[in-house]
């Protein structure tokens, strides 16, 4: 085991996230912590950092450190971004902490700064093809991912605090300082060559100003899931949150639900920003990132490379088995057996493959409730499942997979469509209670946790579904816990279940 910390010296914030690092490449989170230092505001004419800003990170940096003494955290890894990058008195900065601290901070150019937003979330999103947009305090990343890979990047020199000092909007602002606002942003975007290539493709947004619009949004549409990560919102709702905004103060910008109090006065210059590029772009869609550069620097200091992981999905999956200290043997066979009776019958259940990661998930997790309690644990597997950040995975197909997992035991659990009405439809019900009888069959199959079951072959006929069995050992047990599944399956398809088996 081992504990890493990364600070991230911003021009708004400085921020500490410790993780632990276990076997198998498997880390968790551990502690996180955000200080609003803005470095990046009120620098001298000569571009110096402010006395009284480096103070505050000096402080903010120490408790830090004690932090990290307290965690018995091995490793310290501080990089420093636009404020300090730009700043003409950067070196006695980095000097003074090394001094006082010893935190060696690295300061880095705009290049590394998207390259590592690119690699946070090309591990931690199912990523084709996007633009990735990072406004920070005072840059703004642009990076094109085409077919996973990273195509092209550019750091620009405006971010939420340079943008809100150079056009005074920490007041509500008259149609001229909008104009002048919107132009100069797309001054910069008009320059860039390669952005005038993209179209059609979903912008990833990232930072504290595109996760405030939607905290704003989720608020405002009563969203049922806390987790930001992977949150949809359209260029009409992110325009509808920009014109509120715009004709107020920063007072009662304070008053908006989900909008941060301490970004309340830099939120509308980045907010213009944001809806700039997708109207110079023509792009409809942003899905929020709850990960960005600290993320990409873990990664890379996990894998010890800069190849992208071959499935998101899967690296998640297996850190949460791993994490929840789960019956990994008996997670998989589940669902190797699952797969393969969903395989068999997808023609009478009438579904596809794109319930596949859906099922795969629930398969692999379903147990995670024992971490808990193992009494009532496939409720607490449907929390687990249902609140964790699993990569590689939209709202909807985490929220089906969690009631999946909750229907592994019993099929009395109940289904809460008013609650989640935004995210799942009767369908999805539907299609839920279907997979969830394979997952209670195939979980009944490996009862003992041995692998006794090898395989399982089916037969679809007129009336019944015949499955037979390959196991090492009689099953006695096994079929019998299966066939009180019988009358939930007949219900489901409308054909009674027969179960045969034959020894190897």
């Amino acid at each position: 085991m081992e504990r890493i910390a990364i600070i991230d010296i911003g021009s708004n914030s400085i921020r500490l996230v410790l993780t632990q690092i276990n076997k198998n490449n498997c880390f968790s989170i551990i502690d996180e912590v955000k200080e609003t230092v803005r470095l990046g505001k009120d620098m001298t004419i000569y571009d110096e950092l402010n006395p009284l800003r480096i103070e505050k990170a000096i402080k903010t940096l120490s408790f830090f450190k004690c932090l990290c003494e307290a965690q018995n955290v091995t490793k310290i890894i501080a990089v420093a971004t636009e404020a300090v990058r730009k700043a003409s008195n950067q070196v006695d900065f980095i000097n003074r902490v090394k001094s006082e601290l010893d935190i060696e901070i690295q300061i880095l150019p705009g290049t590394s700064e998207a390259y590592y937003d690119y690699f946070g979330n090309i591990n931690s999103m199912d990523i084709t093809n996007a633009l990735l947009l990072d406004i920070g305090g005072s840059s703004t990343e642009l990076i094109w991912v085409e077919k996973r890979n990273l195509k092209a990047s550019i750091s620009l020199p405006f971010g939420a605090i340079n943008l809100t000092e150079k056009f005074s909007l920490h007041k509500a602002i008259n149609e001229k300082t909008e104009k002048d606002l919107k132009e100069f942003v797309l001054s910069f975007y008009k320059d860039i060559p390669w952005l005038k290539q993209i179209s059609n493709i979903p912008i990833i947004g990232i930072g504290g100003t595109i996760r405030n619009i939607a905290k704003i949004s989720r608020k405002k549409n009563n969203y049922p899931i806390d987790n930001l990560h992977n949150y949809h919102i359209s260029l009409d709702e992110v325009s509808e949150i920009y014109n509120m905004t715009k004709v107020k103060d920063s007072g009662e910008r304070k008053k908006i639900k989900g909008l941060s109090k301490e970004r309340a006065d830099i939120f509308l210059g980045a907010a213009g920003a944001v809806v700039t590029l997708f109207e110079f772009l023509e792009l409809k869609d942003l899905y929020v990132s709850g990960c960005g550069l600290r993320d990409g620097i873990i990664y890379e200091y996990i894998l010890q490379n800069s190849t992208p992981l071959n499935s998101v999905l899967d690296f998640s999956i297996n850190n949460h088995m791993l994490n929840y200290e789960m019956d990994i043997n008996h997670a998989k066979q589940v669902w190797k057996l699952t797969q393969s009776l969903y395989n068999d019958l997808k023609s009478i259940l009438y579904i596809d493959d794109n319930y596949n990661k859906i099922l795969k998930t629930a398969a692999l997790l379903h147990d995670s409730g024992i971490r808990i309690s193992y009494y009532d644990h496939h409720a607490h597997s449907f929390y687990i499942i249902a609140n964790s950040k699993i990569n590689g995975l939209s709202h909807k197909e985490q929220l089906m997979a969690a009631y999946i997992a909750a229907l592994h035991r019993k099929n009395d659990f109940k289904i809460d469509l008013n609650k989640y009405e935004k995210i799942i439809t009767e369908r999805d019900i539907e299609i839920i209670k279907k997979l969830a009888i394979l997952l209670r069959i195939c979980e009944n199959l490996d009862s003992g946790a041995n692998s006794n079951v090898i395989n399982i072959f089916c037969s679809i006929e007129s009336n019944t579904v015949i499955i037979s069995i390959e196991s090492k050992a009689n099953s006695p047990l096994e079929i019998s816990q299966c066939l009180d599944c019988a009358p939930a399956f007949e219900k489901i398809t409308g054909k009674k279940l027969i179960i045969q088996s034959s020894n190897c």
